[in-house]
C-alpha cells in the first residue's frame, strides 16, 4: 500500500490548473467553456491527500476523526464564513425581496453542508439560466465533499485491520458510483451533476491512487508521457467540453484522468508536466485557490446584477476577476492563515469551536430573519416593488396550470359553461403558459372558452424529447396525449401553437443570456435516437422541428380545425425586471434592449421553417416582433416591465399584448380567406 507524504508544489500547480479554468469559465472569457472541469480536478486531489493522511495516521495508530474534523474545520470554515458574511451584506444591499429570500434559504443550506440538495431541487440546473443569480451556487461542491467525509474516514477505520479489503472496497464504491453516474447522465442530468452518490468516484479516484492502486515506475519515458498525457487532457476538456456536453458520467473521465495521471507522474519522479506545475505563479495560485473558488462566483454575480445581465461585457468580466483575485489573497492571508496555524489566538481546539459556532449561529439567525421577512419588501419604494412584484410573479393559474396532462383536467379560460365544450386550445411551452393571461383576456372579449396545453422546455413538437432535461422530463408523452385529447373531440375549431422557437431550432441561448443548450432528440418510441434512417447522420435541432412541427401541424389539420403558429417572442438577453429595479434600486443604467434586426437575426431560421409549414399545410402564423419592436425592442411600458426575465413576457405584458396579436392573426386570416 502507498500513501504519499510531504509537500508537493506539483500538486498546488495542479489546483491553480483547477481553479483557474474554473474561473474563466464562469466569468464567461473564450476558450474556457469547459473550465466547469476544474471542480472534478479538485474532487481527485481532495481524495488523494486526506486518503493519504488518513490511511496513514491509522497505520500508525494515532488517528482521532476529533482532529480530523478539527483540520477540516481549520482548513474549510473561516474563509467559507467570511465569504457569506460579506455575500450577505451586499445582498440585503442590492438583492430585490425574492431572490434575497431565496438567498437567505441557500445560506441556511450552506452552513449545513447540504446546498448541492437545495441548488438540486430549487434551481434545477447548474448551466440553467436562473442559476446565474445565485451568488451561492458553487458551495454544491463544499456540500459534496464534506458530506464524503462525513462516512469515509469511518469505512477506512473500519477495513484497517483487513488491509486487504480497504483497496477492493474503495475500488467498488467507486465504480458503482461511475455506473449511477454513467446511467443518471441520461435519467436525472440535475441530480447527476449535484448530488453526492454520482460524485465519489472522482473522490475515489483519488483514494485509490493513495491506496497504491496504479504500481510506481521508474521509466523516466513512460512518466513523461503519462504526465503530458495528463495535461493534455485536462486542457482538451475544459476547451472542448461546454453546457451541452452529458456530464459527469464518462465525460468526466478525461479530466479526472488527466488529474490522477499527473499526480502520480508527480509522486514517481520529476518531469517537465510537473516541474510547469511547480513554477511559483502556479503555486501561489494554488495556495489561494480555495478562497478564489470562494470568492469568485459571488463577485460575478454581483457584477451581472449590477450590468443586468447573465454575460458580462470582455472587461467587466475581466475585472471582475481582478476583484476576486485580491479578495482571495486577502482572504488566504489574513482569514486562512492565522486559523489554520496551531498555536496563537486560534491555536486550540476550544477557541475554534467557540469561533465557528459563533458565526454558524449568527449565520443561520440572520438568514431566518431574511426568510421570515421574505426578504424585507420594505427595502424598496411601494410603488417599485408593486411594479417588480407584478413583473416577476406569475399568476395562480399560470402555476396551476403549466404541466396539466388532458385526463387530469386542461385549464380552462374565459366562458365558464359547464358542457365542458371550448372554442380555442393554446398548446405549447413555458412561452405559451406566459401568453395565459392575455389569452384568457381574449377568450373572454369574444364571449368564448378556451384551454390551455402548456409544459415548460416542452414546445409542441410530437416525437421529441429534451434530452437536455434528462429522461424524465417525457415532452413526448405530453405532447402525445394533447394530440390524442384534440383527435378525441369535436370542438375546439382553433389550436394557437405557441413555444420559443428560435431556442428550439438554434439550441443556444440567446445573446447575453447564458445558462444551458437545448438538445432535441427524438423520443425512444419514435426510433432512431435523431439518425436519419440509412445515414449516420443525426439530425440537428432544426432538421427534427422542421419535420416534427410540419407532422403536429398536419395531424391537427387532418381533424378539420384551423392551426395558428405564433413566433417567438424576442429575447432580450438579461432579465427585464432586475434591470429596471436596479435602475432605480441601485443606480445603475437601464440595458439597452436587443433591435429588430438582432431579434429577426436570430429567428431567421425558425421563421423560414414556420413560414413554409404554414404555407403548405394552410396554417395560419403572426409574429409578435411588429408589435414590440420597431428599430430597438421595448421591454417596459412607462417603468412596468413587459417582461417577467428576459424572454418570457410578464403577466401586464401577456395582457397588453396577446389579445391585440391574436385578433390580427385571425380576423386577417378570415378576410384573405
Amino acid at each position: 500500500m502507498t500513501v504519499n507524504s510531504g509537500y508537493r508544489r506539483d500538486i498546488d500547480g495542479l489546483r491553480a490548473l483547477a481553479v483557474l479554468p474554473v474561473v474563466f469559465a464562469h466569468a464567461g472569457l473564450p476558450g474556457f467553456s469547459g473550465g466547469f472541469v476544474g471542480v472534478d480536478v479538485f474532487f481527485v486531489i481532495s481524495g488523494y491527500l486526506i486518503t493519504g493522511i488518513l490511511v496513514r495516521e491509522i497505520r500508525q495508530g494515532r488517528f482521532s476523526l476529533a482532529d480530523f474534523y478539527e483540520r477540516r474545520a481549520r482548513r474549510i470554515l473561516p474563509a467559507l464564513f467570511t465569504v457569506l458574511s460579506a455575500t450577505t451584506l451586499a445582498s440585503w444591499l442590492v438583492l430585490p425581496p425574492d431572490l434575497l429570500e431565496g438567498y437567505a434559504r441557500s445560506v441556511l443550506a450552506t452552513v449545513f453542508f447540504v446546498s448541492n440538495f437545495w441548488f438540486w431541487r430549487s434551481s434545477g440546473d447548474y448551466f440553467g439560466a436562473s442559476a446565474e443569480w445565485e451568488p451561492l451556487l458553487h458551495t454544491w461542491s463544499l456540500a459534496v465533499e464534506e458530506q464524503f467525509y462525513v462516512f469515509f474516514p469511518l469505512l477506512l477505520c473500519l477495513l484497517a485491520r483487513r488491509s486487504g479489503w480497504m483497496l477492493a472496497v474503495v475500488a467498488l464504491l467507486s465504480l458503482v458510483s461511475l455506473c449511477a453516474s454513467m446511467w443518471a447522465t441520461q435519467a436525472q442530468p440535475f441530480a447527476n451533476y449535484f448530488l453526492t452518490p454520482t460524485r465519489i468516484w472522482e473522490l475515489g479516484l483519488g483514494a485509490l491512487l493513495a491506496l497504491g492502486a496504479v504500481p510506481r515506475c521508474g521509466r523516466r519515458i513512460v512518466v513523461e508521457v503519462v504526465a503530458a498525457a495528463g495535461l493534455l487532457a485536462i486542457a482538451c476538456s475544459v476547451v472542448a467540453y461546454d453546457s451541452a456536453t452529458p456530464f459527469p458520467g464518462l465525460a468526466a473521465l478525461l479530466p479526472c484522468g488527466g488529474a490522477v495521471a499527473l499526480i502520480w507522474a508527480g509522486a514517481q519522479r520529476p518531469v517537465f508536466a510537473t516541474r510547469l506545475l511547480s513554477l511559483p505563479v502556479f503555486v501561489g495560485v494554488g495556495l489561494v485557490s480555495y478562497s478564489l473558488y470562494l470568492w469568485h462566483w459571488p463577485v460575478l454575480v454581483f457584477a451581472r446584477l449590477i450590468h443586468g445581465a447573465a454575460e458580462l461585457p470582455l472587461l467587466s468580466a475581466l475585472l471582475a476577476v481582478v476583484v476576486a483575485g485580491g479578495l482571495a489573497y486577502a482572504s488566504w492571508r489574513w482569514v486562512e492563515g492565522p486559523f489554520r496555524r496551531r498555536g496563537g489566538r486560534w491555536g486550540s481546539r476550544p477557541a475554534i469551536v467557540r469561533a465557528g459556532s459563533v458565526a454558524a449561529v449568527a449565520l443561520v439567525l440572520v438568514a431566518v430573519i431574511i426568510n421570515s421577512g421574505k426578504g424585507f419588501p420594505g427595502r424598496l419604494p411601494p410603488e417599485l416593488l408593486a411594479i417588480y412584484t407584478e413583473a416577476v410573479e406569475r399568476t395562480p393559474r399560470q402555476e396551476r396550470c403549466m404541466g396539466r396532462l388532458p385526463d387530469e383536467g386542461l385549464c380552462r379560460f374565459g366562458d365558464t359553461a359547464a358542457d365542458g365544450l371550448a372554442d380555442v386550445l393554446i398548446w405549447g411551452d413555458s412561452h405559451a403558459g406566459a401568453f395565459l393571461p392575455g389569452f384568457d383576456l381574449w377568450v373572454r372579449g369574444r364571449g368564448q372558452a378556451g384551454l390551455a396545453a402548456v409544459k415548460s422546455a416542452c414546445p409542441p413538437l410530437l416525437g421529441l424529447v429534451r434530452a437536455d432535461k434528462g429522461e424524465s422530463h417525457r415532452c413526448d408523452l405530453f405532447n402525445r396525449q394533447v394530440m390524442e385529447f384534440l383527435e378525441a373531440r369535436d370542438d375546439l375549431d382553433t389550436v394557437i401553437l405557441v413555444a420559443r422557437w428560435a431556442q428550439a431550432v438554434e439550441g443556444t441561448p440567446a445573446p447575453g443570456e447564458g445558462g444551458d443548450n437545448a438538445v432535441l432528440q427524438r423520443s425512444a418510441d419514435a426510433g432512431n435516437d435523431g439518425l436519419v434512417a440509412g445515414d449516420d447522420h443525426r439530425e440537428t435541432n432544426a432538421e427534427l422541428v422542421r419535420g416534427s412541427l410540419a407532422d403536429t401541424v398536419r395531424r391537427i389539420r387532418a381533424t378539420g380545425r384551423r392551426v395558428l403558429i405564433v413566433k417567438g417572442v424576442p429575447e432580450v438577453g438579461f432579465s427585464v425586471p432586475l434591470a429596471v429595479i436596479n435602475a432605480e434600486f441601485i443606480g445603475t443604467s437601464l440595458e439597452h434592449a436587443p433591435t429588430r434586426k438582432e431579434v429577426e437575426r436570430r429567428n431567421r431560421r425558425a421563421n423560414h421553417i414556420i413560414d413554409t409549414i404554414a404555407a403548405e399545410l394552410g396554417a395560419d402564423q403572426v409574429s409578435p416582433v411588429p408589435e414590440l419592436c420597431s428599430s430597438a425592442c421595448r421591454i417596459e411600458e412607462r417603468g412596468v416591465p413587459l417582461y417577467r426575465d428576459d424572454d418570457h413576457l410578464s403577466a401586464y405584458g401577456a395582457r397588453m399584448l396577446v389579445p391585440g396579436l391574436l385578433d390580427l392573426a385571425l380576423l386577417d386570416s378570415t378576410s384573405r380567406g
